[in-house]
């Protein structure tokens, strides 16, 4: 049963959020709360929950605050930052605080419950939108960021791997784009992600760009 947690100062979006997930056979709303001080006081109390859906702008503490407190705390749940701002600048700041996922409140009830399960299930989730905006500015930066990456010492398909990953394709756009099968592709981004520290697709696509791998 995967426990969640939703900080949102809209009651509507609170009982619809509750809604959605109710509806699902493994997943529990442990708690709903309208700001980012209730929220972490939820979390000290309920050490269990495993999943935080969390606005960013909200009264008393907000979302990305929230997010950064959680860090101090043994265990915490992975955040999901949901809210109408798709702004490039809050995503940064969001995967910066330590958030897992980042949703825009438009999204349909299918991909929040996934995002859900995939945070569970300790991966990380961005809408494309969302992907697209964080990458399209790592790009503005330009030169001044541009990374070495032989001290990771990938191998040439991991390299390719990484160079697609930062262009925005997904597994299977890139098992068809490099003639690989899907096990193989996934082996190939576990490695990657691993030798380059990278805490998931959106870090990774990150060096890539920073790298020059990427267009």
């Amino acid at each position: 049963m995967i426990r969640v947690a939703i900080a949102d100062d809209q009651q509507l979006v609170r009982d619809g959020f509750g809604l959605i997930l109710r509806s699902q056979p493994d997943m529990h709303v442990a708690a709903a709360v309208a700001d980012g001080r209730q929220f972490l006081d939820a979390v000290r109390r309920d050490p269990r929950i495993d999943v935080a859906l969390v606005d960013i702008r909200m009264p008393v503490l907000d979302g990305l605050r929230a997010t950064r407190e959680l860090a101090a705390l043994p265990d915490p749940p992975a955040v999901i930052i949901v809210t109408t701002f798709d702004d490039d600048a809050y995503v940064l700041d969001a995967i910066a605080a330590g958030a897992r996922g980042f949703l825009l409140k438009r999204c349909g009830a299918a991909d929040l419950i996934a995002a859900v399960r995939t945070v569970a299930a300790g991966e990380a989730i961005l809408s494309a939108e969302v992907t697209g905006a964080v990458l399209d500015r790592v790009r503005a930066t330009g030169p001044a960021s541009r990374v070495d990456l032989t001290a990771y010492a990938l191998t040439g398909r991991e390299g390719d791997v990484l160079a697609l990953i930062g262009a925005g394709l997904n597994n299977n756009e890139i098992a068809e784009r490099l003639y690989l099968s899907m096990s193989t592709v996934k082996t190939h981004v576990t490695n990657v992600l691993a030798k380059t520290g990278s805490r998931d697709r959106v870090g990774a696509a990150i060096l890539a760009i920073q790298a020059g791998l990427a267009p």
